[in-house]
């Protein structure tokens, strides 16, 4: 009778994906705090003790800082395109989908101001530190796809009045994520992003002024 070895378990996870989580959670760690100290005043040891690391396991996942903050950049935008593009998957006209798009602004930020606090340091990261900004160039490009969405669709269905520049428009929306996100960072107060957002929202509809009372001299 022959007799069979003994199999061997293999106790956790594999290996791989302790690896995706554990670059993850160090994306995660070093947007809050690039996001808190600056890029220039961060170190990999200051992200490697907050992560629980050696700074030997960050240059494993990444050669230098530059290409880690490139990295944490495209993490977080696609952490907030996913939330954007599902708030607009529902069928709708361009101001309720916009709205809904403003809803998800507001819940990612109280969930996690780092995102904005982040995203909105980039451009002056970028003019301070040369060698971030010749690595970011080619992925700012992508950023917020979901308004070329959201503007196709309404010339689409015909939405827009005569002389409408729907690029025009793009820029608009565009401005206005940008400096509803500026306002969160800098007041680092929820209750008055989302305020911001529900006139905005208000506004939108048609409901946020009135007409002049006339006053009869």
């Amino acid at each position: 009778m022959t007799r069979r070895s003994p199999v061997t378990k293999v106790i956790g996870r594999p290996r791989a994906v302790d690896s995706t989580e554990t670059r993850n959670n160090l994306l995660n760690v070093s947007r809050r705090i690039f996001a808190r100290d600056g890029y220039g005043a961060t170190t990999n040891r200051s992200i490697a003790a907050a992560a629980g690391l050696t700074t030997a396991a960050i240059y494993h996942y990444f050669p230098s800082k530059a290409e880690l903050f490139v990295a944490v950049y495209v993490h977080a935008q696609t952490i907030v395109d996913s939330r954007f593009e599902s708030a607009i998957e529902e069928q709708g006209t361009l101001a309720e989908r916009f709205g809904r798009v403003l809803d998800a602004a507001s819940e990612l930020n109280s969930q996690d101001s780092s995102l904005a606090g982040f995203i909105v340091a980039v451009p002056i990261e970028m003019q301070r530190h040369p060698e971030i900004a010749e690595l970011l160039v080619p992925v700012r490009s992508l950023s917020m796809p979901f308004i070329g969405r959201l503007v196709a669709d309404a010339v689409a269905n015909d939405e827009f009045v005569d002389g409408v520049t729907p690029s025009a428009v793009e820029d608009l929306l565009t401005a206005v994520i940008s400096g509803l996100t500026v306002l969160s960072t800098l007041t680092e107060d929820h209750a008055r992003h989302r305020a911001a957002v529900n006139s905005l929202q208000r506004f939108l509809a048609g409901d946020l002024v009135q007409a002049p009372t006339v006053h009869v001299l």
